[in-house]
């Protein structure tokens, strides 16, 4: 069985890693400082080390760097009280196999150490790390090697969503909890599906739930499971998605939806690894690891007390931000393409590509659904077309109605001098999504539709510009 080295400078935490690990069928040794590590792993040799990231007399990090220099197949895992992305980063360049938020549950330990250990005794499962003295391009190609992006369907070629694919990939190793963050339809759960795959869960489950599409009382049940007669209509027991998906990988959309009360039982499962099905009486330890995503400002819920600070520094360990498409035009023709190959074979239509001027426009249009709406305007395209290319005629009214790209530029240089020379972001979706309802005489309905967006999100987009709630229309 595998030797362990437990490195921390609270006594009662070398205890409880060390009677988790031993109950498990491993030998643990247990230290205090640094220098101790060191000294310990040079007489003896370990096949893991488990560190906190601080030390009395160095970091975890530093004992990496000499174990990585003793021994390069142990394998490392790091503990730490409070992390950042930097942070997780840098653990994983200096060779650490997981970085783990305190305080780490027995069952989440052992599992890293578990998954750690055997990979390292895989041949050619991984090749060695390189040290940050190797160069960066020898570890942004390690980093790129690691998930094929086409697997997960996040498509493009721009610098930030290449930014964010290399930090997707350097966290998904990890055992931290991730938020990601960004506007509808942006695509944050093909991202937290990118995270599964870059992850060593990845040849097990991916579970994806949203928030908001559940009352209280089912969202528990969707969650944590329930018991016949727990509730009116609960007939059979059922699994919850934790327990589901043990070993794997939960994705929660559009967690800032969810009630305080719900938000309170979500943090106790964060804090103890245990569930308990509704209308149950034990409790049960499950190893998941828990991505969640909104499209909300959380540090302004936090502010409005609608979403509580203790669960929110659990979730944000590390965030990621997911950009609009406005921000990454460059590689709406990339999208487009995608979309159309997809559409053209579900569709049985023989489009083979999309017109020059009809990409201009594509490239010219501010988003506000983004890729959402991209995919929806594609597949609009490919089932009205009646030629071999997409062509501006295909595009929906807000499209074709638009002013061509030169066009619109002269006529902003000319007015120059009457407006502002940028408009902001929110302004220019405000304009956009009022230019569509008085397209429409005002139907939220069909608004929604030709945004590419649902009516809920175009309510709450309404209400967050301080337009009144009309009635909604037949």
């Amino acid at each position: 069985m595998a030797r362990v080295l437990i490195v921390h400078g609270e006594r009662a935490q070398r205890a409880a890693h060390a009677i988790a690990l031993r109950r498990a069928g491993y030998e643990a040794d247990t230290v205090a400082t640094l220098a101790e590590a060191v000294a310990a792993f040079r007489d003896d040799g370990f096949d893991a080390v488990v560190c906190a990231d601080a030390l009395e007399d160095g970091s975890g990090l530093a004992l990496l760097r000499a174990v990585r220099r003793h021994k390069s197949d142990a394998a490392g895992i790091v503990t730490a009280a409070a992390g950042s992305v930097e942070d997780a980063v840098e653990a994983m360049q200096r060779g650490a196999d997981h970085y783990l938020r305190e305080p780490v549950a027995a069952e989440v330990l052992v599992a890293a150490v578990e998954r750690a250990v055997a990979r390292k005794a895989e041949p050619g499962e991984r090749t060695p790390r390189s040290h940050a003295d190797d160069g960066a391009g020898a570890e942004r190609g390690a980093v790129a090697a690691a998930v094929d992006p086409a697997a997960h369907g996040i498509v493009g070629r721009s610098r930030v969503l290449a930014e964010l694919l290399e930090l997707v990939q350097r966290v998904g190793p990890t055992e931290s909890t991730v938020l990601v963050t960004g506007e509808t339809g942006t695509g944050k759960e093909l991202v937290g599906r990118a995270i599964h795959l870059a992850s060593p869960r990845r040849g097990r489950v991916f579970c994806a739930l949203n928030s908001a599409a559940f009352p209280e009382t089912l969202l528990e049940s969707e969650l944590f499971g329930h018991r016949r007669g727990a509730f009116t209509g609960a007939a059979v027991h059922k699994q919850g998605i934790f327990e589901a998906a043990h070993g794997g990988t939960v994705f929660l959309d559009e967690v800032a939806e969810m009630p305080l009360s719900m938000q309170a039982k979500l943090l106790r499962f964060l804090q103890t690894g245990e569930i308990r099905a509704l209308g149950g009486e034990s409790t049960r330890r499950v190893d998941v690891r828990l991505v969640t995503a909104t499209n909300k400002d959380l540090e302004r819920e936090r502010a409005a007390g609608r979403f509580r600070d203790d669960l929110y520094y659990r979730l944000a360990v590390i965030p990621i931000h997911v950009p609009p498409l406005r921000e990454r035009i460059e590689d709406v023709g990339l999208l487009a393409a995608h979309f159309l190959a997809r559409f053209s074979a579900r569709l049985g239509k023989p489009v083979e590509g999309i017109e020059p001027a009809a990409l201009a426009r594509l490239e010219a249009h501010a988003w506000p659904g983004n890729v959402r709406e991209l995919e929806n305007t594609i597949e609009r395209g490919v089932a009205l077309c009646r030629g071999p290319r997409l062509g501006i005629d295909d595009l929906p009214p807000r499209l074709r109605e638009a002013a061509p790209p030169a066009a619109g530029a002269a006529a902003a240089a000319t007015s120059a001098a009457a407006t502002p020379a940028v408009e902001s972001l929110e302004a220019l979706e405000r304009r956009h999504i009022l230019e569509t309802l008085a397209r429409v005489d005002g139907s939220r309905r069909r608004a929604a539709a030709l945004l590419g967006i649902s009516t809920t999100t175009l309510w709450r987009r309404l209400k967050e510009f301080g337009l009144p709630d009309e009635p909604e229309d037949g």
